[in-house]
């Protein structure tokens, strides 16, 4: 523990936010990886027309890159205090976060960069337009340029480098505060422009509305991006925090989840169709699964009701109208054709006053005002037809 933690109470130095860290930097790794491949084996799949194209390998790169971030996070992150206060952290182990911090910095930069070149090569691919295609590239430049600036600059950011991690070392470094705001707010507006960027060309294409409004949302992933810079850009302040290990884990946080939003903008169009196929699977899985339960329940139902009737075979249902003027019907009586052990199986039809029977019945109408001395149970041939549930 370093001496200034004798100042504070054992409560303050025992505050932890440890494990938030981990899984923060824990769940972009798979989302990352999967999305990745789902998109490549689309792309490599017998019935793709192009195979992989240069967008493809640029997203493989970005993706391997996002993933170093989170890596990076995980093996300097919460090992070395990273969610702790910095007094209840030895200065050793400060010293070890700070030399990870530098190289999680160099990740960042280089992962938010590819990511932007993936989106940008999925645009240069998918719309053909040459102005728009020059603008593209023109982008890309600016991509590039926003990157050699922000290396160089984080290369000279201390002299000597080592004064980056060990605040013993004599030299002098930039003012990282300052420098984060301008990096922040060009990354910001740059992550505005790629979003904007395809709309004007989608609202253009001579389809429908519903259409154009589908492709909208489908690349408005990238709002996801922008909004993680806006927060991230809220708390660059922590940098210049002197407990830094304890405020510094939202922007932490921020940097490791800004590739992922990147990464989800230029695979979620690949891979969408494929994605809404598996939904739509889950669902019916489910419907499935509901429907044959309230099937077995309205089955077992009827079961428990047929065995207080005097014959299992018979089913009874009122008729309300009269079947002619000679003769009124108030029942009508249906038998069952088959076997009388043999079950007959019936169920309600959803969201409708039916029963659907797939079996054939007997119908035999009651006549009361029929002939006294003729009121034999078994009815007249012309009153009888068979009924066959659809």
């Amino acid at each position: 523990m370093s001496s200034a933690g004798a100042n504070y109470s054992a409560a303050y130095l025992a505050q932890s936010r440890v494990t938030e860290v981990a899984v923060a930097y824990s769940v972009p790794i798979p989302v990352e990886i999967l999305t990745t491949v789902w998109r490549l084996w689309i792309k490599l799949r017998p019935s793709s027309e192009h195979g992989l194209t240069f967008d493809d390998y640029v997203m493989i790169w970005a993706t391997i890159i996002g993933v170093g971030v989170c890596v990076s996070g995980l093996v300097y992150g919460p090992p070395y205090g990273f969610g702790r206060h910095v007094a209840a952290l030895p200065d050793k182990e400060v010293e070890t976060f700070m030399m990870g911090d530098y190289i999680f910095s160099h990740f960042y930069d280089v992962a938010i960069a590819s990511t932007k070149l993936s989106v940008l090569a999925l645009y240069y691919r998918i719309f053909i337009t040459p102005k728009f295609r020059l603008i593209v590239i023109l982008t890309v430049v600016w991509v590039i340029l926003w990157l050699m600036t922000m290396e160089i600059v984080l290369g000279l950011e201390c002299r000597p480098i080592a004064k980056f991690w060990n605040s013993s070392v004599e030299g002098t470094c930039f003012n990282l505060v300052a420098f984060s705001y301008f990096t922040n707010i060009a990354n910001l507006v740059t992550d505005i422009w790629i979003f904007l960027l395809p709309l004007p060309v989608i609202l253009r294409l001579q389809i429908t509305k519903n259409k154009k409004i589908g492709l909208s949302l489908l690349f408005s992933v990238g709002l996801a991006t922008c909004a993680i810079s806006a927060a991230r850009l809220t708390v660059v302040v922590t940098q210049g925090s002197a407990d830094y290990t304890w405020a510094g884990v939202p922007l932490g946080i921020l940097s490791a989840w800004e590739p992922l939003g990147g990464i989800l903008c230029a695979n979620i169009p690949i891979i969408y169709k494929s994605l809404a196929a598996v939904f739509r699977s889950i669902k019916g899985t489910l419907c499935t699964h509901s429907s044959r339960s309230a099937h077995a329940s309205s089955t077992q139902r009827q079961t428990k009701s047929s065995a207080h009737h005097h014959h299992n075979t018979w089913l009874q249902l009122n008729n309300g109208s009269g079947a002619g003027n000679s003769y009124r019907s108030e029942i009508l009586a249906l038998k069952s054709m088959d076997d009388d052990d043999d079950d007959t199986e019936m169920q309600p039809v959803p969201g409708m006053n039916m029963i659907m029977v797939e079996r054939q019945f007997e119908q035999e109408v009651i006549d009361r005002h029929h002939d006294p001395h003729h009121s034999h149970h078994d009815g007249r041939e012309g009153d009888e037809e068979p009924l066959r549930g659809k």
